[in-house]
């Protein structure tokens, strides 16, 4: 699952900037290209993004350890915007931000076959320092890192009545690249794994329920690029 949608993430892409990416090269044989400007300037990476967790959780009821037991959330896609400014052609940082998907969270483990536990609309941010390599000309890669966070917007019940599922910080790393079509404009891929733990809790009929939980989302995030 996770593997058909990063494909076909990038499958997308390649195929709308093909054409922008072919027109690009042959104006760069003819036009002299500038170098990039050595002050500041801000940019923007608009696009979609695929996030796969990396979950589990140790779930206890009552204080004792349900064996085995664990959770599962499917693999998403959201539209995602990262802005920051550049100190320097090869200096800069960004905050990043997306549309809060909605997903569910399965019983997993043990517990496999009793339902889903719950469903909660979250927002993923990372806010992160990286470092930009110039010397490749059009293709500029990159690499971050810095500090994500997670948001819980709203939480729906399941099989864990009265569900709350608390926000998260941790680390975030980075590393993509930008493909410069133009001085303004470009194509980007980006990817960020975020080190994330947050904790659960509920009740399970009268028996309260508590979940550490790891999530560890990795994100492919692609689209566009404007700097200005």
């Amino acid at each position: 699952m996770i593997r058909t949608t990063f494909t076909a993430l990038a499958l997308g892409l390649a195929a709308a900037c093909a054409p922008a990416v072919l027109a690009a090269d042959l104006r760069a044989k003819q036009e002299p290209r500038q170098e990039p400007a050595q002050t500041g300037y801000f940019f923007v990476h608009a696009g979609v993004a695929g996030l796969a967790l990396d979950e589990s959780a140790e779930i206890y009821a009552a204080g004792y350890r349900i064996p085995k037991g664990d959770i599962e959330v499917k693999s998403h896609v959201t539209f995602a915007v990262e802005a920051g400014y550049m100190f320097t052609p090869n200096i800069g940082v960004s905050f990043t931000g997306g549309f809060p998907p909605s997903v569910k969270i399965e019983a997993a483990g043990s517990m496999e076959g009793m339902g889903r536990v719950g469903a909660t609309t979250y927002g993923p941010m990372t806010l992160t320092a990286h470092y930009h390599f110039t010397e490749l000309g059009r293709l500029q890669p990159y690499v971050g890192i810095g500090a994500a966070f997670m948001h819980v917007f709203d939480e729906t019940d399941g099989l864990m009545g009265k569900l709350s599922l608390d926000d998260a910080m941790g680390v975030a790393f980075q590393i993509g690249a930008d493909y410069m079509i133009t001085d303004h404009w470009g194509v980007f891929v980006d990817v960020k794994k975020a080190i994330l733990r947050t904790q659960a809790t509920g009740y399970l009929g009268p028996a309260p329920l508590r979940a550490d939980v790891k999530l560890d989302p990795l994100v492919l995030h692609t689209g566009v690029t404007l700097r200005f």
